[in-house]
């Protein structure tokens, strides 16, 4: 029974090393506790809309937007202003009204990049004047009724309230769910790859002496690590302009593909250098995989790839601001759909780079002194 002998003496070596032992039990209970507590009442934590309005009809729906407690209300002097607001994500929903409304139809111009924040927006709107226009409906009635019981003729008219005066506008229309995931899976292919290949290679290097041998020969350590830095690079480039393209053979609607391309080899870059960190960190292959997946799963699901940020709860969206991911997926979304890349979003993911590439080179190079 020598199989159950080795059974027996891995689980007892596992037992044994807390290092692997901890990670395994604390890490999933960790991971399932964030799920539930970002993503258990799914509703927008708070949407900012810009409003101009030339009509006090719209008076009533503008009240209903200023009452909700997830809608902040933005007045603005200008169409241009209002929509370079959605444009650079300051506001997810633009609302211009004229002053015909509602014989004019108001605009309704809203950011394709966060669907359930805009259509939490168009709810409410659209809620709000099926009100009015039940009043209106209401009045008529009692006014027809009594026209008909006291005064047989002249019969008052009945107000004649459009049922539907909002257009809705988006820089990309007829936009699909999986058009909204595409900019976030093409940087999470290329990324996953890149955080489990560096880790792995740089721990079997460890494990089977190449480390040691590198080490020995004449090479600064920083040149290993910018050698495999620029390889894994190439490599996840490769992998995000493979996503792009089947995407796009899908029919996915991707109007600005290669600021997307350009924010993939950015997202790669920053997570190569996250892998390298984690890798120096945990010393052996078994503890920089458990601790790389242990982080990535809550990272991926609180970058906004899956659902925007806006319906993250507070304490989430708090967590969120400080992962690379979220920057990823926010980046990617607005480069994709909008053609717009956000100058926060790339400083910041620079500055995650340098940190972490810089931390993680500092640390391989005293790997040396366990060797």
């Amino acid at each position: 029974m020598s199989w159950r002998v080795i059974a027996v003496r891995d689980l007892r070596a596992w037992l044994k090393d807390r290092r692997r032992l901890i990670p395994t039990l604390i890490m999933p209970v960790i991971m399932i506790l964030v799920m539930y507590g970002a993503f258990h009442d799914v509703k927008p934590r708070h949407v900012t809309v810009a409003v101009l309005s030339h009509s006090s009809d719209f008076d009533p729906v503008l009240d209903a937007l200023k009452s909700d407690d997830r809608v902040g209300v933005v007045h603005v002097r200008s169409v241009d202003e209002g929509k370079t607001m959605v444009k650079e994500g300051r506001a997810v929903v633009f609302v211009y009204v004229p002053k015909g409304f509602p014989s004019d139809k108001a605009t309704v111009y809203y950011d394709p990049s966060d669907p359930m924040g805009s259509n939490y927006v168009r709810g409410v709107i659209q809620r709000a004047w099926a009100k009015r226009v039940s009043e209106e409906m209401k009045t008529a009635m009692r006014k027809l009724q009594a026209a008909f019981r006291w005064m047989p003729a002249p019969r008052p008219s009945i107000p004649v309230v459009p049922g539907n005066p909002f257009d809705f506008e988006a820089p990309v229309k007829e936009l699909k769910y999986f058009d909204f995931l595409v900019p976030g899976l093409v940087v999470l292919a290329a990324t996953m790859g890149s955080i489990f290949g560096m880790g792995r290679v740089m721990m079997e290097e460890i494990e089977t002496g190449v480390t040691y041998a590198l080490f020995a020969a004449p090479i600064r350590p920083r040149d290993v690590v910018i050698g495999r830095f620029l390889s894994m690079s190439l490599w996840g480039a490769v992998r995000c302009g493979i996503v792009l393209v089947t995407a796009l053979a899908l029919g996915a609607k991707v109007p600005h593909p290669f600021l997307l391309l350009g924010v993939g080899i950015l997202s790669t870059a920053t997570m190569i250098g996250f892998a390298l960190l984690m890798a120096s960190l945990a010393g052996r292959s078994e503890v920089a995989e458990m601790l790389t997946g242990a982080l990535t799963t809550p990272m991926m699901f609180l970058s906004g790839i899956f659902m925007p940020p806006s319906v993250m709860p507070e304490w989430a969206y708090e967590v969120a601001r400080v992962n690379p991911m979220y920057y990823m997926g926010d980046a990617a979304r607005k480069a994709a759909l909008l053609g717009y890349l956000d100058p926060v979003d790339i400083a910041v993911l620079v500055g995650f780079a340098t940190v972490f590439i810089a931390t993680g080179a500092t640390l391989y190079d005293r790997i040396r002194e366990y060797l």
